[in-house]
């Protein structure tokens, strides 16, 4: 039964993450909207809901653990970064607007910087939560930019545009349903096999428990870059990143005041990669040689973990 479950939810995964992404460029045209916005709001954030229920369950834990919430953000961050996009940069070149990217560029290191300054203050309480929610609230406002609407006529689509913008975000949102609901299955069928065949609990939460919360990126990723949805593939990992520390972090301040836990190592690495892809963004590219740098990257990253 469980390796049944276990292809049910790759079947999902792959599923979801197809109906998301054509589903998100036909509505893109609908709302006259960049494909890159949409990944950013719609796949981006809806992406990142399973790191938002896995943080929130460690925070509201009895004791709470703020290791583990602070700990998916980071490490989900730069799995995004090496991870997603190197594999999607590997499938096919990544395309940036450079013009775009000023704005989510100013506000993915904005965010990096800001969990540097919670990390040194040490606690997080509702106050802060409040702050960081409202920030995401402003960058969302700001993404709503009708200037760029000339750029999504240029994206190809297979949903036919006859659907309704309601009926295209209903399939959007059942597309994310099937990616959370399949990512959750898999990973609670692949620890339940690995514990059948004798791997340690501590294994099993380094890699698989971490890696699972980023399965909905993965697939988005993936068949963006499949369908040479760049834009898509792109604005998915910058939205979840984002998302990630003004979104999690701040609902986490607000649900419960907890100290922050000094993971100064973990957050470098992340504030290097970061840099990274801001690098990459001024450049306007991701090119196939620097994916399969940013893939030996994260292997060494997961290395070093252990």
């Amino acid at each position: 039964m469980d390796y049944l479950l276990f292809a049910f939810g790759l079947l999902l995964l792959v599923g979801g993450g197809e109906l998301l992404v054509q589903s998100g460029i036909a509505l893109a045209h609908k709302l006259r909207l960049s494909p890159l916005i949409i990944g950013i709001l719609l796949m981006g954030i809806g992406t990142s809901l399973p790191e938002l229920s896995a943080s929130l369950s460690a925070i509201l834990s009895n004791p709470p653990a703020p290791d583990i919430a602070f700990g998916n953000v980071i490490g989900s961050n730069i799995s995004n970064i090496l991870f997603i996009l190197g594999l999607a940069a590997l499938i096919h070149p990544i395309r940036i607007n450079k013009e775009n990217f000023r704005r989510d560029g100013l506000f993915i290191l904005l965010s990096a910087m800001m969990l540097g300054v919670i990390m040194a203050f040490g606690y997080l309480d509702s106050i802060i939560g409040v702050f960081l929610l409202l920030s995401i609230t402003g960058y969302f406002m700001i993404c709503y930019d009708k200037q760029e609407e000339d750029e999504a006529t240029k994206a190809k689509t297979h949903v036919k545009l006859k659907k309704s913008a309601a009926w295209l975000a209903f399939f959007a949102i059942l597309g994310i349903a099937g990616i959370v609901w399949g990512a959750d299955l898999l990973v609670d069928t692949a620890s339940k096999i690995a514990n059948t065949f004798g791997i340690p609990k501590s294994v099993i939460g380094l890699t698989l428990i971490a890696f699972g919360t980023s399965l909905p990126e993965v697939t988005v990723s993936v068949v963006a870059a499949i369908h040479r949805q760049s834009a898509i593939a792109f604005g998915n990992v910058v939205g979840s990143n984002i998302a990630n520390i003004f979104l999690i972090v701040g609902s986490m301040g607000i649900v419960r005041a907890v100290d922050v836990p000094k993971m100064w190592t973990s957050y470098s690495i992340m504030a290097f990669v970061t840099v990274l892809l801001l690098i990459c963004g001024i450049w306007g590219k991701i090119p196939r040689w620097m994916g399969g740098v940013f893939l030996i990257a994260y292997g060494g990253y997961v290395y070093y973990l252990f």
